[in-house]
C-alpha cells in the first residue's frame, strides 16, 4: 500500500507536534512541515518526513506550491486557528495545489472564533451560555443590572490568554474607561461558578463523527484560566446533547474543542467558548482511544467510519505529571496514564522544551 502524504502548513504551531504525535500511530503515513519558525518543536520530532522553512516575504500559499514541487502531496491538513482561516479564505486556489482537510468556510469559522460573535449566536440560537455584553451600546443599556463577578476576555485570543476576573463594578469601569475601543477587542461575560468540562469534536456539515468529553483534575490547577495538568475522561449525555446541538446549528466541518462549564446548584451545562482548531490535550484523546488526527485524514479523504468509543481514563503529559511528583502534589500514574512511552520513541522534542525551545 503506498504512503499517504501529509502536509501540515503551520508546522510553527504547537499543536503540530501533538497532532505528529498521533499521526506517528500509522506508519503507512509521511509528514511534512511547514513552518514560519526555523526552529519549531515539530522540527525536531522524528515522525516527520521533512521540513521546509517558508522563505521571507513567500505567502504560505507560494510554500505550499514550492513543497509540492519536491512532494506529491495527498491532503494539507493545516492544524492552528490562523491557518486555518487562512485556507478558508482561500481555499480554491490552495485546493489547485492540493486537497485540503475540512475546514469551515471564513463566515462561520469567524463566528466562533470571535467570542462576541459566538455569544450573539449562541444568543440567537436559544443554546445555553452565560450572560455576555458584546458591545458598547448593549453595555450602556443593560450594564446597571450586570451581576458580579464577570469576566473580560479577548475577543480573538484562546487558551485563557488575557482574562481578567473582576468583582467589582467601579474596578470595571476603570478598565473600560482604559480602553476607548474596549469593545472591539473584548467581551464582558457574567461568571459562572461550577466546574470546566469541555467537549472536543471531529464533524462533517454539522454532524459528529468523533468526540470525547474531558474535564480538569486537581483543584489548585483550576483556579487560573490556564489548561489543567491533567484531565480526567468521561461519557456526560447533556454535554454530548449541548455540543451535538451547537455543532448542527453551526453547520460545522473539521475539527473543534468546545469549553462548557456544569453550573453549580441545577447542573446546568453552558457553552463558554469553541477553539476552532487541534487542542493541547489531544495526546489525551488519543490515550483514550481516538485519534482525531488520524480520523482528520479520513474524513478529509471522503472516508467513511464508525462512530469511535472512547475509555473513562485519567491523562497528563509525561513532563507535567513528573513537575507535580518533584513538587509532592497528587498526579497521574505515570507510566500508565501519561505520554511517557512516546517520550522515549521521539526524545528530541523533549529535549528541545526542557531547553526553552518552544
Amino acid at each position: 500500500m503506498p504512503r499517504l502524504s501529509i502536509l501540515i502548513p503551520d508546522g510553527e504551531s504547537p499543536f503540530a507536534l501533538h497532532v505528529l504525535a498521533c499521526l506517528a500511530r500509522n506508519r503507512s503515513l509521511s509528514v511534512h512541515l511547514i513552518s514560519t519558525k526555523a526552529f519549531p518543536l515539530a522540527r525536531f520530532s522524528g515522525m516527520k518526513h521533512s521540513f521546509h522553512l517558508l522563505k521571507q516575504g513567500q505567502s504560505l500559499l507560494e510554500g505550499v506550491a514550492d513543497v509540492r514541487k519536491k512532494r506529491a502531496i495527498d491532503l494539507c491538513m493545516p492544524v492552528d486557528t490562523n491557518s486555518i482561516y487562512y485556507f478558508a479564505q482561500c481555499r480554491e486556489q490552495a485546493e489547485t495545489l492540493a486537497k485540503l482537510s475540512m475546514i469551515e468556510s471564513t463566515h462561520t469559522f469567524r463566528t466562533v472564533w470571535d467570542k462576541g460573535l459566538l455569544a450573539d449566536f449562541l444568543l440567537d440560537h436559544h443554546l445555553p451560555h452565560p450572560y455576555t455584553i458584546t458591545s458598547r451600546e448593549q453595555f450602556e443599556k443593560e450594564g446597571s443590572s450586570l451581576g458580579f463577578p464577570v469576566l473580560i476576555k479577548p475577543r480573538l485570543a484562546g487558551g485563557g490568554t488575557g482574562i481578567e476576573k473582576f468583582t467589582e463594578r467601579a474596578a470595571l469601569l476603570e478598565k473600560i474607561g482604559e480602553e476607548p475601543l474596549f469593545f472591539e477587542h473584548y467581551i464582558i461575560q457574567q461568571y459562572v461558578d461550577g466546574g470546566d468540562i469541555d467537549c472536543s469534536v471531529l464533524c462533517k456539515d454539522g454532524r459528529i463523527l468523533a468526540y470525547t468529553i474531558q474535564k480538569g483534575l486537581y483543584a489548585s490547577a483550576l483556579e487560573s484560566f490556564q489548561a489543567p495538568d491533567a484531565i480526567e475522561f468521561l461519557h456526560h449525555p447533556e454535554v454530548l446533547q449541548v455540543t451535538s446541538e451547537l455543532m448542527a446549528a453551526l453547520g460545522w466541518n473539521g475539527v473543534a474543542h468546545v469549553d462548557l462549564r456544569r453550573q453549580d446548584g441545577d447542573g446546568r451545562i453552558v457553552v463558554i467558548e469553541v477553539n476552532p482548531r487541534f487542542w493541547g490535550s489531544l495526546e489525551g484523546s488519543l490515550h483514550a482511544g481516538v485519534n482525531f488526527a488520524q480520523l482528520a485524514i479520513q474524513a478529509g479523504l471522503g472516508e467513511t467510519f464508525p462512530l469511535p468509543e472512547y475509555a473513562d481514563i485519567r491523562y497528563a503529559s509525561a513532563l507535567s505529571a513528573i513537575k507535580r511528583k518533584l513538587r509532592n502534589k497528587p498526579a497521574v500514574e505515570l507510566f500508565r496514564e501519561t505520554n511517557l512511552g512516546y517520550y522515549f520513541r521521539d526524545p528530541l522534542p523533549v529535549f528541545a522544551r526542557l531547553a526553552g525551545v518552544d
